[in-house]
């Protein structure tokens, strides 16, 4: 399902934090790794050698975990000095890896790299303090979220000296918020994809939106059947959703709850003690839907937590179609 994997990294110890994820990810969906780092001006600034370096290390690191690498290294604006290290490739693994090295804004790179090579899914860290190349991940991930149209895993940096690189990281409770829609539904698959391959137990959550003061005093004596009605249609989505993802063998368990979508989707991810939350990006706006874009927001800067992101193909075709009217 995920035949590529992006992982950007600016050289810093905090972006090496997604290593264990994607070491165990790659490992279980026999996926390539493509290693990508942003440089600054030109090739022979120092910092750009030691990016070079760096680059070449986290391949050299995968290799030595059964991983079959091969490194590439590209400098865009000087096409005639491409290097190609297909020396260090190992035979006999079942995984390859590459190394790639760009020069331009970290965030706008990422983002036409994923559009010319197609990656599966894209795995970096949310922070950084700078590292090589000077990045400031924060906003770097938060661009790349908001425009990607491939999904987006979101691991938190660890402020340390030092990241356990050796080990992998799996994810054995996985939530899935829903708000009843199509598009809300989006990160469904990719979950599901994960809790087959890793026997990951899954979470599904229905937040029900507290009405606003205007929409409660029109409802007036009807507002308690209209909350029942919605907790009823709720438990039904849920319950089909549940029962599809059981008849897979997958261990499911559905929760539907009222208040804050964002607020609730934290609290039952501590209460529940899962290490992902997976959810789409946008959803539909309303009483009974929630709007997942800032929802989704909300909860990268509230929670910890690994966060996977996907676009619903709707919402995909919409922006390959604005693109495609902005490059005429």
């Amino acid at each position: 399902m995920f035949k590529k994997i992006l992982v950007p990294l600016d050289g810093s110890i905090e972006a090496e934090a997604v290593i264990p994820y994607v070491r165990d990810l790659a490992s279980r969906f026999n996926s390539e790794v493509d290693i990508l780092g942003v440089g600054m001006d030109n090739k022979k600034r120092r910092v750009n050698q030691l990016l070079d370096d760096y680059v070449h290390h986290a391949v050299e690191h995968l290799q030595k975990h059964d991983i079959t690498c091969r490194a590439v290294v590209l400098y865009s604006n000087l096409i005639e000095e491409v290097i190609d290290y297909t020396e260090v490739t190992a035979p006999k693994r079942d995984l390859t890896a590459k190394a790639y090295v760009f020069y331009g804004g970290p965030a706008d790179n990422i983002l036409k790299y994923t559009k010319q090579h197609h990656p599966g899914l894209v795995v970096m860290a949310t922070h950084g303090r700078g590292g090589l190349t000077r990045w400031w991940l924060g906003s770097v991930s938060e661009k790349v979220v908001s425009e990607s149209t491939v999904p987006v895993l979101l691991i938190h940096s660890k402020h340390s000296k030092e990241i356990d690189k050796d080990r992998k990281t799996t994810f054995k409770r996985i939530l899935a918020p829903l708000d009843g829609s199509e598009i809300g539904e989006a990160a469904l698959h990719n979950a599901e994809a994960v809790a087959l391959k890793t026997g990951a137990s899954m979470i599904l959550l229905h937040v029900i939106p507290e009405p606003h003061d205007i929409e409660a005093k029109i409802l007036g004596q009807e507002f308690n059947k209209f909350v029942k009605a919605m907790r009823d249609a709720g438990q039904e989505y849920l319950e089909k959703k549940s029962n599809r993802l059981k008849d897979k063998g997958i261990d499911v368990k559905a929760i539907i709850v009222a208040g804050d979508p964002a607020e609730r989707i934290v609290d039952l991810a501590k209460d529940e003690k899962v290490d992902m939350i997976a959810m789409s990006t946008h959803g539909r706006s309303g009483m009974a839907r929630w709007v997942l874009g800032s929802v989704a927001d909300k909860i990268l800067h509230e929670s910890k937590l690994p966060m996977w992101l996907v676009r619903s193909r709707e919402i995909v075709s919409k922006m390959h179609l604005n693109s495609e009217d902005k490059a005429d």
